[in-house]
C-alpha cells in the first residue's frame, strides 16, 4: 500500500542555537548576547537579568574536586574554644611563616564548620523568633525562593535584642556559590599576596611612606586576627589580579578567602557564643575589607553595598562605637585604631552614596559634627610617631565631612541640608586657598608639593562641579556657565600636576575627580587623557558607558545611577528605612 503522506521537512538550522544565555531571554525565546552578568537586552528593557547556577559534572560531584591521588586523608579537627589571648604576633619579615600560617588557616578556618557557606548553616544562631516559623502563605514561600535565587543576606538589628543579628536564608555580603568553584585561578599563593599588599598595594593607597601608612598598620593587625586576615587576603589576591591584567571578576583564591572570612565573621556574631569582650577592631577592619572587595568588582553591586552600609551602621549603633571614640579621655590604642577605621568606613560609604547605594552609615556620621570632628582628630594621632611629613600631607579637617554631606545629600532640595553643605563648602574653600598657596610656594622654591595637597585641591574642584550639576542642571549640559567652565579648567590643571607628582591609581578621591571631569568635559583631547589616567575599573567602565549610552551631551545624576545598576536601583532606597 502506497503512503500518500509526504515526509515532514527537516528543520533548517541557520546558525548555532545559544542555550547559554540568561534565563530571562531564554524564557522569552529571544536571542541573548550572553554578556554576564547583565546582557544588553535586559539592560535596555530594565529587566532582571537572571543567570542559571552552573554545577560541575556528575562525575566531579561524586568523586570530589581535584585529582584523586593528590587528596590526603582527612580527620576532623578537635573542637576547642578559641581564646583571643593565644594569638601571638607574627614576624612580617619572614614570608615563610606567613605562608605556613595562611596554609593552616586554609586547612581549618574554624573548627567544626564546613568551608563552604550553606544557606541555613547559621539561621538557628541569629533567629529572633519572628522568622523562626515556617511560612504557610504561598506568597511568603515565593518571597523566600526569590531571596534564595538572588543570594542575598541582610544583617539587621533585632528590635527586641539590641545585640542580636538576624540573617535571611541566603547570602548577599558573603560569597556562597559565587566564585570559589567557578572563577578562574590566578595561581598565586598567600605569601605572594601578602608581599604584594606590603610592597605595592599599601604604598599606592597612601601618600605616606609604606611603613608609616595606615594600611601597613592594618596588615600587622590582620596577621593577629584570623577573620581579618582572610578578608585581607581576599582583597590582596583580587588587587594582584587587577595589577597583573585587567580582570572583571576576582580570582578563585580571592573568593576562597572571602568565604572563609565570612564563615568566621558569622560565627563571631553568634549570640550564643559571643565573648563578653568583643573584638571591635577586628570586626570593623573586616567591614573595611568588605568595602574594598566589593567596590572593585565591576559592575558595581548596589544591593551588596547598600546592605553592607546598613550592617556597619547596625554594629556601630548597637555597640555605641561613636560614643566610645568621641568620648573625653578616649586615647587608648584600640580607640585610636577604631577611630581610624571608622574614618575610612565613613569615607568609603560616602562614595558609595554617590552611586546610589549605601550612605546609611555616612549619614549617621554626618548628624553630629562635634563627634565626627573629635573622631577625625583622634584618628590622626595614629601617625604621631612619623616625621614632619605628617603635617605636610595631612588631609584638611573639612575633607572628611565633605565626602558624606555632599555626595550623600547634595541633590536633596531640603533648605537646612543645603545651608549646611554651603557652610562646609565655604570652610573647605578657605582651606583650598591655603593649599593652593602652599603648592604655588613649593613650585616657586623648586620643591615638590605634597601629593595629598594636590589631591585635596583636585577633589575640591570636582565637588564644586558636582554640587552645581546634581541640583540645578545636568553633567555636560550646554551652555556651560562661566563658573563651571573655570572650575573644570582648574580641575584638569590640578589633576595634571597631581599625576606628574606621584602615584594616584588607588586614591578614591582623585579617581572620582577624574570621573567628574570626564562627564563634564566636551574636549576630546581632555577626555582621552582622562580615560588614559583613570585606573579604577568601575569608574572607567562607567565613564565609557556614559559616553556611549547617552544620546545627548548631558546626563542627570538619576540617569547616571540607573546606568550603574539598572536592575537593583529601584529597590535600593527601600532598604534604608
Amino acid at each position: 500500500m502506497e503512503t500518500s503522506a509526504n515526509p515532514r521537512r527537516r528543520r533548517t538550522e541557520r546558525g548555532p542555537r545559544s542555550k547559554s544565555g540568561c534565563r530571562t531571554c531564554i524564557s522569552k525565546k529571544v536571542k541573548c548576547d550572553e554578556q554576564y552578568p547583565l546582557c544588553r537586552r535586559c539592560v535596555r528593557l530594565r529587566l532582571q537579568c537572571e543567570w542559571p547556577v552552573y554545577q560541575p559534572s556528575m562525575s566531579t560531584r561524586r568523586r570530589g574536586l581535584g585529582p584523586i591521588k593528590s587528596r590526603h586523608a582527612w580527620t576532623p579537627p578537635p573542637i576547642l574554644p578559641i581564646r583571643q589571648s593565644e594569638a601571638e604576633p607574627v614576624d612580617l619579615d619572614n614570608l615563610s611563616q606567613i605562608e605556613e600560617i595562611s596554609d593552616s588557616i586554609i586547612e581549618s578556618p574554624t573548627p567544626g564548620h564546613d568551608h563552604h557557606l550553606e544557606t541555613g548553616a547559621f539561621n538557628l544562631w541569629f533567629d529572633t523568633g519572628e522568622t523562626a516559623g515556617q511560612p504557610n502563605d504561598p506568597a511568603q514561600e515565593a518571597e523566600l525562593v526569590e531571596q534564595e535565587n538572588h543570594a542575598q543576606v541582610s544583617i539587621m538589628l533585632s528590635p527586641q535584642l539590641p545585640l542580636n543579628f538576624q540573617t535571611t536564608p541566603s547570602a548577599i555580603l558573603f560569597a556562597r556559590d559565587l566564585g570559589a568553584n567557578y572563577a578562574h585561578s590566578l595561581g598565586s599563593n598567600d605569601s605572594q599576596a601578602v608581599s604584594f599588599y606590603r610592597a605595592v598595594f599599601a604604598p599606592l593607597k597612601s601618600t605616606r611612606e609604606a611603613a608609616l601608612s595606615a594600611h601597613f598598620l592594618f596588615l600587622d593587625l590582620a596577621m593577629q586576627n584570623t577573620m581579618a586576615l582572610h578578608f585581607l587576603l581576599a582583597v590582596s589576591h583580587n588587587e594582584l589580579a587587577i595589577h597583573l591584567s585587567p580582570s572583571n571578576h576576582p580570582p578563585q583564591e580571592s573568593w576562597k578567602h572571602f568565604q572563609y572570612g565570612s564563615e568566621i565573621f558569622l560565627a563571631a556574631l553568634n549570640p550564643l557564643a559571643r565573648s563578653s569582650y568583643p573584638d571591635h577592631v577586628g570586626t570593623m577592619l573586616s567591614f573595611l575589607y568588605m568595602y574594598m572587595f566589593w567596590m572593585r568588582i565591576p559592575p558595581l553591586n548596589a544591593q551588596n553595598l547598600c546592605q553592607l552600609s546598613v550592617s556597619v551602621l547596625t554594629y556601630v549603633k548597637s555597640h555605641r562605637l561613636y560614643d566610645l571614640c568621641a568620648g573625653s579621655g578616649s586615647s587608648s590604642s584600640d580607640t585610636v585604631l577604631l577611630s581610624r577605621i571608622l574614618t575610612y568606613l565613613y569615607d568609603r560609604d560616602g562614595f558609595c552614596s554617590f552611586f546610589g547605594c549605601g550612605g546609611a552609615f555616612a549619614s549617621y556620621g554626618s548628624e553630629n559634627y562635634e563627634k565626627r570632628h573629635r573622631i577625625w582628630q583622634l584618628s590622626k594621632s595614629i601617625f604621631t610617631s612619623s616625621d614632619g611629613h605628617t603635617n605636610a600631607s595631612a588631609m584638611p579637617s573639612t575633607q572628611w565631612p565633605l565626602t558624606s554631606h555632599i555626595l550623600n545629600a547634595v541633590e536633596a532640595q531640603v533648605p537646612r541640608l543645603l545651608r549646611k553643605i554651603k557652610r562646609n563648602l565655604a570652610r573647605a574653600q578657605e582651606e583650598c586657598k591655603s593649599l593652593s598657596h602652599l603648592v604655588t610656594e613649593c613650585k616657586s622654591q623648586g620643591r615638590t608639593p605634597p601629593l595629598m595637597a594636590l589631591v585635596a585641591v583636585t577633589f575640591f574642584h570636582a565637588i564644586k562641579i558636582y554640587f552645581h550639576r546634581s541640583r540645578d542642571s545636568y553633567f555636560g549640559q550646554l551652555p556651560v556657565p562661566n563658573e563651571i567652565q573655570q572650575t573644570l579648567s582648574q580641575l584638569i590643571s590640578a589633576a595634571f600636576h597631581t599625576i606628574a607628582t606621584g602615584s594616584v591609581q588607588l586614591l578614591e578621591r582623585f579617581q572620582w575627580s577624574l570621573l567628574i571631569a570626564g562627564m563634564e568635559t566636551h574636549d576630546p583631547v581632555h577626555l582621552e587623557w582622562i580615560l588614559a589616567n583613570l585606573s579604577d575599573p568601575i569608574l572607567k567602565t562607567l565613564l565609557n558607558m556614559v559616553k556611549e549610552e547617552q544620546g545627548s551631551p548631558s546626563i542627570s545624576i538619576k540617569q547616571l545611577r540607573q546606568i550603574i545598576d539598572p536592575v537593583s536601583y529601584g529597590d535600593i532606597r527601600g532598604t534604608l528605612v
